[in-house]
């Protein structure tokens, strides 16, 4: 049965420990936008989607000048995301409609996750971390069981594949943004009077990938489905690398209102201890456990932030939890094997 962890400091402490790291940020204005930087990276972006695309989409590109856009366009993907990511959490400016505009841009239009839709999901994922009933993020369907009570809902089919789910998650990852893009699709097209922008966006998408190729630079549909299609599924792979590490198999909270703001966003987080070098590989997400204390922190600064929140937790007494990637992988594969075993 997996862990459930209950506080250990009181909401005064944890609220005072808090607020004497955000001391320290603001004076150091790690909280500052990242408007121009950001606005300057999408352009070079887009520049370098266009040429991987017009690569991808010409039929005299030979094998490894495709296999190379597709790769390049994979990345490039990732990054794009990365800004969604940020606009969401409001970290790029202080302008609401700015933010949304970037996020629609790079997030909707760019990859096909629809913006408002994920945004509104990721926060609840923000809020009720690790809570079995709440996190969206603990909420899957079929393939795999991350914990006792999805285990438990499962029929026949479910409770089988959960028995193998440490070995087969892996090969599914391949679809892990497939998925991403439809389900989030799926729940435009179920709330459409809600998400109005993200389907507006999602036809221009369309177009995009699909109409500007096939209609108008007489590209072959197969050569536009494979740019469309290969990118994402090679994305899979690193995506799940990246996220799945940062609370798969943490401890589950069953009432967020008991814990105070920081204990529970540490204690079920888990940062990756990497060298700097691979910070942009992960999207700055490396420092999860900084991401989630302070959320609106541009991930390109949570670095500077990890040194202000390990001295607090150091003076404090209070455990961070830091693992390398590897440590991180094993620890998932440990928790997905018990939760096949108690099946």
């Amino acid at each position: 049965m997996q862990a459930t962890i209950k506080p250990k400091l009181s909401k005064q402490t944890g609220h005072a420990v808090w607020c004497s790291v955000l001391a320290e940020v603001n004076a150091q204005q790690l909280s500052a936008t990242t408007t121009r930087q950001t606005i300057i990276r999408l352009a070079a972006l887009c520049g370098l989607l266009g040429g991987a695309l017009a690569m991808a989409w010409s039929s005299t590109s030979s094998l490894w000048m495709l296999s190379a856009a597709y790769l390049l366009i994979a990345l490039l993907l990732a990054q794009a995301a990365f800004i969604g990511h940020s606009a969401g959490h409001g970290s790029i400016s202080r302008n609401d409609r700015l933010n949304r505009t970037l996020g629609q841009f790079s997030m909707t239009l760019l990859t096909g996750l629809a913006f408002d839709e994920w945004i509104a999901r990721h926060r609840d994922h923000h809020r009720y971390c690790q809570d079995e009933d709440q996190d969206p993020d603990l909420m899957v369907d079929l393939f795999v069981s991350l914990t006792d009570k999805s285990r438990c809902r499962k029929g026949r089919l479910g409770r089988f594949l959960t028995r193998y789910q440490a070995v087969h998650i892996w090969l599914l990852s391949l679809l892990f943004g497939h998925s991403q893009r439809h389900l989030s699709q799926a729940a435009v097209l179920r709330k459409l009077q809600r998400y109005r922008l993200d389907a507006a966006m999602l036809l221009l998408h369309l177009a995009l990938w699909f109409g500007l190729p096939c209609l108008v630079l007489d590209v072959p549909v197969r050569l536009a489905l494979l740019a469309y299609l290969v990118p994402l599924t090679i994305l899979g792979p690193y995506l799940a690398a990246i996220f799945w590490v940062n609370h798969m198999g943490m401890p589950l909270i069953e009432d967020a209102s008991a814990f105070s703001f920081l204990e529970h966003q540490t204690v079920t987080s888990r940062t990756i201890l990497n060298a700097p070098r691979w910070d942009w590989l992960f999207g700055g997400l490396n420092f999860q456990i900084e991401h989630h204390l302070f959320p609106k922190v541009p991930t390109t600064r949570l670095a500077a932030v990890q040194t202000i929140v390990r001295r607090h937790f150091d003076e404090q007494g209070i455990a961070y939890h830091g693992v390398s990637w590897r440590a991180a992988v094993s620890a998932i594969h440990a928790h997905l094997r018990k939760m096949a075993t108690a099946s």
